[in-house]
């Protein structure tokens, strides 16, 4: 059946098939003295069934369809050999098999003819006024800073964040500004589909894994790499490979596209281009593999090592300069990655309702969050500490913050990183990038008491698709209880004692109870 289903390389394998019968066969009639008319007649049979291969499935056709890679190596169940065209001229869309077989080309011919399969631009998928709306939608504090990761190719067991690069994934923009979260569901499916288009891929077939909008600002890049292995230089073979020895977090990823929200004009900046870097050069960055930044223009590739990308270096522009300073240059993009397991399709949140809205109804209190239980990526509730009444929140949000901060190179430099989300959210993220925590202050109580109506949230994330490592679960252990010993200090500097302070060391005690490591005692 392979030697059916791909004529050229196949025909070798049926040649040999076909000669191994024929020897047994021979075995055969001179085991059992079949007569020499019977043997002739075996031989014409098999080459007679030899001629109806190959007239049914030319070669020539073929040979020239898989040289350029240009073939899909399907069977599409109409009863026809795999062709480079349709009867209407058109090239047959790819199943997953037959994209898998068309990257798997590539690597045994090193074909740049197919490597401009797996790789390309599309010019004007929206509009340069969708763009201007939507990046008129996305201010720069809205922003959740050191989302993502990428790979240290010299320290190999590590991940660090890239520099000067933050995100708004699907979550937070469910949450924010309604006409802003539809215009970004909107470009997103019409990226999707121009992707798969491009891919040739049949319609239907690639699943968004992951939505992000990407913002670099100066002094923003990101280093070459693949994005379902974790890739290193082999001195012998000359080139760039995935390293068995590492588990990449998202290995099943297959595609992934780039669009461009801004030009460097309208982002007051210079650089910032997508490239591609050459594998067989140590991941050099040649001309021919920079993508210029255009409104509108998506960048789409397979995700393996046959494609190493990254971005330059995001630089002040010339209208930057000729300003107050106060202009920060920005490099706006839509980033999607893509996988054919339904099951690890990205899920859509509804909108919800605006928290200004629910929080005047609250006496200025935050509305506490409400997750889709089929969400997978929705965080785990740690705790909630109840604050006193007589405690300002946002006093008690910077003090936090700072406490934090004191504590973000423990046990070791660069353990933490701590960002402020909104006004009056922490995010605390690990050095492994494996989950992180963040802390919502002013959250209504769900039942106000006599001492309290207002509290804390303690919320542990993920990326839904790998749990947080074991160091991760140790060290934020630590930080709480070290968070919950200086908060305790604080709200209790004041008191006069009595009930409030048996309250908060009652509340302090139920926070401890949810954390996985007990306190150093």
């Amino acid at each position: 059946r392979r030697s059916m289903l791909y004529p050229v390389r196949g025909s070798w394998r049926f040649s040999i098939f076909l000669a191994e019968v024929v020897g047994r066969q021979h075995q055969v009639v001179k085991t059992t003295m079949v007569t020499t008319l019977h043997y002739k007649f075996a031989l014409a049979a098999f080459a007679a069934l030899a001629l109806f291969f190959f007239v049914h499935c030319p070669t020539s056709s073929a040979a020239k369809s898989y040289a350029d890679g240009s073939a899909a190596a399907c069977d599409y169940g109409d009863g026809t050999c795999p062709d480079s065209s349709s009867s209407t001229g058109k090239s047959k869309c790819l199943h997953p098999s037959d994209f898998q077989h068309r990257v798997a080309s590539f690597f045994d011919n090193e074909s740049e003819s197919i490597l401009t399969l797996l790789r390309g631009t599309v010019d004007k998928v929206i509009s340069n006024e969708d763009a201007k709306e939507l990046v008129e939608l996305l201010p720069l504090s809205d922003f959740v800073e050191s989302s993502g990761y990428e790979t240290d190719n010299k320290d190999r067991a590590q991940y660090t964040a890239p520099v000067a690069y933050a995100g708004l994934g699907l979550k937070e923009l469910s949450t924010t500004n309604e006409e802003r979260y539809t215009k970004l569901l909107q470009i997103r499916e019409k990226i999707r589909s121009a992707t798969e288009s491009s891919l040739n891929l049949c319609p239907g077939l690639l699943k968004i894994d992951y939505t992000t909008i990407a913002q670099k600002t100066e002094g923003g890049a990101h280093r070459a790499h693949a994005d379902n292995c974790v890739h290193y230089f082999d001195d012998k073979a000359k080139t760039a490979v995935c390293d068995p020895s590492r588990q990449h977090p998202y290995p099943k990823r297959v595609a992934a596209s780039i669009l461009y929200l801004n030009d460097p004009a309208d982002g007051n900046f210079n650089g910032g281009e997508f490239y591609f870097a050459n594998r067989t050069n140590f991941g050099e960055v040649e001309d021919s593999g920079r993508v210029a930044v255009e409104t509108g223009k998506i960048i789409y590739f397979t995700s393996g090592v046959e494609n190493l990308h990254g971005a330059l270096k995001v630089e002040r522009g010339s209208s930057s300069e000729e300003d107050d300073g106060t202009t920060i240059p920005r490099r706006l993009a839509i980033a999607m990655w893509y996988v054919f397991d339904e099951s690890l399709e990205e899920f859509v949140p509804t909108f919800q309702a605006s928290e200004e809205e629910a929080t005047s109804s609250l006496g200025g209190l935050k509305p506490r969050k409400v997750y889709d239980p089929n969400d997978p990526n929705a965080p785990k509730e740690l705790f909630t500490l109840s604050i006193p009444d007589r405690i300002d929140i946002s006093s008690l949000f910077q003090s936090a913050g700072a406490y934090l901060v004191s504590q973000q190179n423990k046990p070791l430099a660069g353990s933490w990183t701590i960002s402020q989300y909104g006004e009056d959210t922490l995010h605390v993220l690990f050095k492994d990038h494996s989950a992180m925590f963040s802390l919502d202050f002013g959250v209504a109580l769900i039942e106000a008491t006599s001492h309290a109506k207002a509290s804390v949230v303690v919320e542990r994330h993920t990326d839904g698709s790998r749990a947080a490592s074991l160091q991760y679960m140790l060290q934020e252990s630590v930080l709480l209880h070290g968070l919950l010993d200086y908060l305790s200090n604080v709200i209790l500097n004041e008191s006069s004692g009595g009930a409030e302070e048996e309250y908060v060391g009652h509340e302090m005690e139920k926070a401890r109870d949810t954390l996985p490591a007990r306190r150093a005692s």
